[in-house]
């Protein structure tokens, strides 16, 4: 087993291309968006179980039993990654098996190793598949959060809910500007998801890294300025820039606590699903707390509807 914090080139191609064959495989991914952009820093950490790729046996050990550098075994045979798990630095743990090496006590192995570096981690089963639940119920989790991936047609047939009126005096719409914008974009994010694990605890190196990534357009970030300063956003993220056949993403939208009430996330969301309407794009999909019953009520009314599921499991001791 290695267990490492920073992934050499190396390491990172195998875990990518690890979860590609997973991917393809299980139809979800494995590692939502914070465990990839953590394969590029060190604020995660990396388990990897390899093994024999002639004979498909996993290599025992430590990684200062192999080389931690290149990510071999420190044998002479070829090897392969069988298992990978990411424990990131709030405790959440994501995983995976290969396919052809599953059933073989592989992730066992590689989930004892988070849980005790983790204790009171929390596993995510991405797609609430059969079989990870019940690997994870059996290794004495439980369910402790459910996340709801919601996803609307924006076909021309499919018509959108006319753009509300702001009730708040000296309110405009805008693109994102970093040096206008980031501060206080990542103000009225913690505000806004004070209650929220992940969200609300981005920072302003949280928010550039992700500005950076070449998905990013500042013209897909719509803010709501009051007296140009921003008091709400909305994010709107295409993984394939510039291919009007793929879905986008509503990726965060938010609202300072001091506004709310005053139809501001209402007017951004309107605008942001009438502009990809607008520019072709056939849908759009966002992610909800599946507890989170006002913001359900919400986007059913806009014509959501759930077409997806994420479960998040902890040792039963600490559920």
């Amino acid at each position: 087993m290695i267990i490492t914090a920073a992934l050499s080139a190396t390491q990172r191609d195998a875990v990518r291309e690890l979860l590609a064959t997973v991917s393809q495989h299980d139809g979800v991914s494995a590692l939502d968006e914070a465990a990839l952009l953590a394969l590029d820093g060190d604020s995660a950490q990396h388990l990897m179980l390899e093994g024999s790729a002639e004979d498909g046996t996993a290599e025992g050990g430590t990684a200062e039993q192999g080389n931690a550098e290149d990510g071999t075994a420190g044998h002479g045979a070829r090897t392969a990654l069988f298992a990978y798990a990411s424990v990131l630095a709030d405790g959440t743990v994501q995983g995976m098996v290969h396919p052809a090496h599953r059933r073989r006590g592989h992730g066992a192995a590689v989930l004892r190793e988070a849980l005790d570096l983790h204790a009171d981690a929390g596993v995510w089963a991405h797609g609430a598949l059969e079989g990870s639940l019940a690997f994870l119920s059996a290794a004495g989790l439980q369910e402790t959060r459910r996340l709801l991936t919601l996803h609307r047609s924006l076909e021309a047939t499919q018509p959108l809910p006319a753009i509300p009126a702001s009730a708040l005096e000296g309110l405009r719409l805008a693109s994102f500007e970093a040096d206008r914008d980031a501060e206080r974009w990542v103000t009225v994010n913690s505000r806004a998801f004070a209650g929220h694990p992940e969200q609300g605890a981005l920072t302003r190196a949280d928010l550039d890294q992700r500005l950076a990534q070449p998905w990013f357009d500042a013209e897909d970030m719509l803010v709501a300025l009051r007296d140009d300063e921003l008091v709400g956003f909305v994010w709107v993220k295409r993984e394939h820039p510039g291919d009007r056949t793929q879905d986008a993403e509503i990726y965060v939208v938010a609202t300072d606590p001091s506004v709310q009430g005053h139809g501001v996330a209402g007017l951004l969301m309107a605008t942001s699903l009438a502009r990809l309407q607008e520019d072709g794009v056939p849908g759009v999909e966002l992610y909800v707390e599946a507890d989170n019953t006002p913001a359900l009520r919400l986007y059913e009314n806009w014509g959501f509807t759930v077409s997806g599921r994420d479960v998040q499991m902890r040792p039963a001791e600490k559920a």
